[in-house]
């Protein structure tokens, strides 16, 4: 091997190690009204090795960076961020605006969004608080379905926002109606049925002896109860 020609190949290994040591993965976390989600945390998990990742959080912007030039092989990029609401926690999947593998010696852009999975009749859970519909004891001719909740936040939610008015229908569950999607708090709810304004109130759960009082609107929070891991919001309604 000529001098020249060795130099030229220490030249070639010193420049590959510096492209494969500058790979990473860099993006950014926002809400669906594209405000920076901060503390978010973001894992690679390498897919050739097994339990091998790069785990980092968002800065004040949302923004992060990832190093994973090492080791060699593709990596999956989640993200998702911690709910708190009282004594429950859950970390909550971010959604990527592209799920594709990214290789470790090239790097690349992955985003995401912080907003719910979708609810649907075949999967109406979602992924945030739930809100469990019931007719009252001896109501028959209501279809919980086709009851029209509205859910007005009273003061700041779980994620620290002053949240949204809600409106929507419940679909149908194993637990009741059930309205998904409902960040974790406080609200005031109010519900009606083919038009005419329903008597609501929360429902008790088994060993309360409380009796709630019925009337045009409730106000309360989520609450654990009826063998749900979860806080919920239930409630039942009446004519």
């Amino acid at each position: 091997m000529t001098p020249t020609l060795f130099r030229f190949l220490v030249l070639l290994t010193a420049l590959s190690s510096a492209v494969v040591r500058a790979a990473s993965v860099t993006g950014q976390i926002v809400d669906t009204a594209g405000q920076p989600v901060k503390h978010a945390t973001v894992i690679a998990d390498n897919t050739l090795f097994y339990n091998t990742n790069v785990i980092g959080y968002t800065d004040s912007n949302g923004r992060y960076k990832l190093d994973i030039s090492r080791p060699v092989g593709t990596w999956n990029v989640t993200a998702t961020v911690q709910i708190k609401y009282g004594d429950y926690t859950v970390d909550i999947e971010m959604i990527p605006t592209n799920p594709a593998l990214l290789a470790g010696t090239q790097g690349g852009v992955r985003n995401f969004t912080f907003k719910p999975q979708p609810a649907t009749p075949a999967q109406p859970y979602g992924s945030l608080g739930w809100v469990i519909v019931n007719s009252a004891v001896g109501v028959y001719d209501i279809d919980e379905t086709k009851i029209e909740l509205t859910l007005t936040p009273v003061g700041k939610l779980a994620d620290g926002s002053a949240g949204r008015v809600i409106k929507g229908r419940p679909l149908k569950a194993a637990e009741g109606a059930l309205l998904a999607n409902v960040m974790w708090g406080t609200y005031r709810v109010t519900a009606s049925y083919e038009g005419r304004p329903l008597q609501i109130s929360r429902r008790p759960r088994p060993g309360e002896d409380e009796d709630y009082v019925w009337g045009s609107s409730y106000t309360g929070p989520f609450v654990k109860g009826f063998y749900l891991l979860k806080p919920a919001l239930f409630l039942e309604v009446k004519h």
